[in-house]
C-alpha cells in the first residue's frame, strides 16, 4: 500500500506545506508501462479510502471514516431523491462519486487549518487537473473531459444536480455527526458541525435533516445530558 502523509500524525504539518510534487513524489510511481492502462489512476483514487475525514480526527474519533466511505453513503442518497424531485439521478451519483475525488492528492482541507478558500480550490484544483490530463487522458479524452465536467460543476453548485448534491454532502456529515455520538455513547458532542444545515436549499433535504436532528435530541434527552443544536 502506498504511503499517504495525511493519516501520519504530522498530517497539520503536510497540509501547511502541501504541494502537488511532494505529494507525487511520496507515491510509488506505477511500473505498468502500457499508457492507457487505469492502473496509475486507479492507485491515486486508492488514497481516498486510505484517507480520514479530518474533522473527526479533531476530536480524537481516530478510526473514522475516508473520503471516500463519505462519496459512498452519498451515492446511495442521492438514490433516495424523490422521483417528483426532476433530477438526473445517474448524473448526480457520477457528481458524488468525483466531488472529493481531488482530495486524493490535495488530503481533507477543514477550516481550522487556516487554509484560505482560494487557496483551498487552488490545490484541489491542480490535483484534479493532474488526474484528468496525466492520468485519465490517455485512456480516453472523452472520459477525461467527463470527470473535469463533473468535478466543475459541483465546485460551481449552479445546476438542480449540484444543488442536490451539495445538500446530500451537508446531511450525510450531519449523520455521520450522530452516528458517532452515540458511538461513543454522549461522550462526544459534536454539534459544531451541525451548522452545515444553514445551507441546505431543498425542502425536502430539509425535512430528513429535521428527522435526524430529531432523534439527536431524543438520544441526548435519555443520555440526561444536554446538548443544544446550535
Amino acid at each position: 500500500m502506498s504511503r499517504n502523509p495525511f493519516v501520519s500524525s504530522n498530517a497539520n504539518t503536510f497540509i501547511q506545506n502541501w504541494s502537488l510534487d511532494a505529494v507525487l513524489k511520496s507515491i510509488p510511481a506505477t511500473t505498468v508501462a502500457s499508457p492507457n492502462s487505469p492502473l496509475a489512476f486507479l492507485h491515486i483514487i486508492e488514497r481516498l479510502k486510505t484517507t480520514p475525514r479530518e474533522g473527526w480526527r479533531r476530536h480524537g474519533i481516530l478510526q473514522g471514516e475516508s473520503i471516500s466511505d463519505h462519496m459512498y453513503r452519498m451515492s446511495v442518497i442521492t438514490m433516495l431523491c424523490p422521483p417528483e424531485h426532476k433530477v438526473d439521478k445517474d448524473r448526480c451519483i457520477k457528481l458524488a462519486i468525483v466531488h472529493d475525488m481531488a482530495e486524493a492528492l490535495a488530503g481533507d482541507i477543514t477550516p481550522p487549518d487556516n487554509i484560505e478558500k482560494a487557496e483551498k480550490h487552488r490545490r484541489e484544483l491542480e490535483s484534479m487537473q493532474y488526474i484528468v490530463n496525466t492520468l485519465l487522458k490517455p485512456i480516453s479524452e472523452v472520459i477525461a473531459n467527463d470527470f473535469m465536467d463533473l468535478w466543475t460543476e459541483y465546485e460551481t453548485g449552479k445546476t438542480p444536480e449540484a444543488v442536490f448534491v451539495k445538500d446530500v454532502d451537508r446531511f450525510e456529515l450531519i449523520c455521520q455527526t450522530i452516528e458517532y455520538e452515540k458511538k461513543y455513547e454522549a461522550q462526544k458532542d459534536l454539534k459544531e458541525f451541525l451548522h452545515v444545515r444553514e445551507g441546505i436549499k431543498n425542502d425536502f433535504v430539509k425535512r430528513w435533516v429535521a428527522d435526524a436532528l430529531s432523534e439527536r435530541e431524543a438520544f441526548w434527552r435519555n443520555a440526561g445530558i444536554e446538548s443544544i443544536v446550535p
